[in-house]
């Protein structure tokens, strides 16, 4: 999987590749998706895709599968003087801290349990709704079907939370799949983070 990156202050596309990264050994590469719009920019450990946004500043990716392209990173915060955060830190999305960024992903959360309940009921009302056939969605009002089907009370509004944890508990028994990860796969993960320039030499 690839990962994002923000500046903390703002770097304009067109000072990426003025040739004032050279200096540290990062350059422009050429890919056959190269455009006005993204381009990329690599050194001694890996790539980093940049691209230009509407008001002409960068917001950046590392490819997926690859390792963290270090020396491109520590470049751009040496030279722009920033910090980079990815898109696991709560600056990356604007939140000041882990806090605000929780509690916007729980609102979030509470809002598509809000809709996704009145989805269901009117799914087993046969009333309108907006769930499409084939979608996780529909999945799950069949789910609700049967389940009301067994017990009515599940109807009532007072057991909503009831009928959702159900509903929910049969779709991830039933119709997910769970990936766990050997011991192979963690290295490789921590491998791919590595700052290589740190790894032992041969």
């Amino acid at each position: 999987m690839s990962t994002n990156y923000r500046s903390t202050q703002a770097i304009p596309f067109a000072q990426l590749f003025d040739g004032r990264l050279e200096k540290y050994g990062v350059y422009e590469t050429i890919q056959s998706d190269s455009t006005d719009r993204t381009r990329y920019l690599v050194g001694r450990d890996g790539m980093l895709e940049a691209y230009r946004e509407d008001d002409g500043n960068s917001s950046f990716a590392r490819p997926s599968f690859t390792p963290v392209p270090w020396a491109v990173l520590d470049a751009l915060v040496k030279e722009f003087e920033v910090e980079l955060v990815c898109e696991h830190d709560p600056r990356y999305w604007g939140f000041a801290n882990e806090k605000e960024w929780h509690d916007w992903q729980d609102q979030l959360a509470n809002e598509a349990d809000d809709h996704l309940y009145d989805d269901l009921v009117r799914y087993v009302r046969k009333e309108p709704n907006d769930l499409k056939p084939g979608t996780n969605g529909m999945l799950m009002a069949e789910i609700a079907a049967a389940l009301i089907a067994s017990d009515e009370s599940l109807m009532a509004p007072q057991n909503r939370d009831r009928l959702l944890e159900a509903v929910k508990a049969s779709f991830n028994r039933d119709h997910t799949v769970a990936i766990t990860l050997t011991k192979r796969n963690l290295a490789a993960v921590e491998l791919m983070a590595a700052r290589t320039n740190e790894l032992p030499q041969a």
